[in-house]
């Protein structure tokens, strides 16, 4: 078996695991595909391939434990989707040299809430009803659009728009994340295959490891340890981008 072949499976195995659990798994797949010499653009639009799968297997799960209210799911769903929508249109017409860019800033502005008590947010237990004012719209459909744009650490955002706008608790802001991201990631990908930038090849192989990725990931999301490991995982994925950050920085300059 190929050398790819390989890095692609493990990579999408663990782009579910890390995106169904907490979030960025594109840490790992948006890197890995460019290095198997994809430009930023097919990179962007091929990693969505995992990433929808994930949530679809994700949500699948969530969906048998009851998490799931179809009420609030379309309302959360809905404008997210809208908000996907038009920044999959941006990004098909955006510069490389800006997706280059738009990586960094959400790089450094997930590390910025690491320091903006992300501990106490994911921690947080509501026992109201959601939350859903004209303000969680436009949030939603922000986070949607930046999903749509760049993949990158639209998951952290959504995750945290739940908990503390919606005011989900952390297993059932899970749930209607994966859910929402399955729904904002099939348009994105639609998006990116009507202008043929996706890789099917790559794109296959790291949905099947992305298959198993998501079915582990949302069976330790419903563990009564998830608050603990949730941020846990987003601290360590947050700070690894931040050293990728940092190695492709020294190349350039090198």
């Amino acid at each position: 078996m190929p050398i790819e072949i390989i890095f692609a499976i493990v990579g999408g195995l663990l782009c579910g695991f890390l995106n169904t659990v907490a979030s960025s798994g594109s840490v790992v797949t948006l890197p890995l595909l460019m290095f198997l010499g994809l430009t930023p653009l097919a990179a962007n639009a091929t990693n969505r391939v995992p990433v929808l799968i994930a949530a679809l297997i994700a949500s699948i799960t969530f969906l048998r434990a009851g998490l799931i209210d179809w009420r609030l799911a379309g309302k959360i769903v809905f404008p997210a989707t809208l908000g996907s929508i038009a920044g999959a249109y941006f990004a098909n017409k955006m510069p490389e040299n800006d997706t280059r860019i738009l990586i960094a800033f959400a790089v450094l502005f997930a590390f910025l809430l690491l320091f903006s008590g992300l501990k106490k947010i994911i921690e947080r237990e509501f026992k109201a009803e959601a939350r859903y004012r004209i303000f969680e719209v436009f949030i939603l459909f922000a986070v949607g659009f930046w999903l749509g744009l760049i993949v990158l650490d639209g998951a952290t955002y959504l995750l945290l728009a739940l908990i503390a706008f919606v005011r989900l608790p952390l297993v059932k802001a899970n749930a209607y994340k994966n859910l929402t991201i399955l729904a904002t990631s099939a348009i994105a990908l639609a998006a990116f295959t009507w202008n043929g930038n996706v890789d099917w090849q790559l794109g296959g192989f790291m949905a099947i490891g992305s298959i198993l990725g998501g079915f582990l990931g949302a069976k330790v999301a419903l563990n009564p340890l998830a608050k603990v490991w949730t941020f846990r995982l987003l601290v360590t994925i947050i700070l690894l981008e931040l050293v990728h950050m940092g190695v492709q920085y020294f190349h350039r300059l090198t």
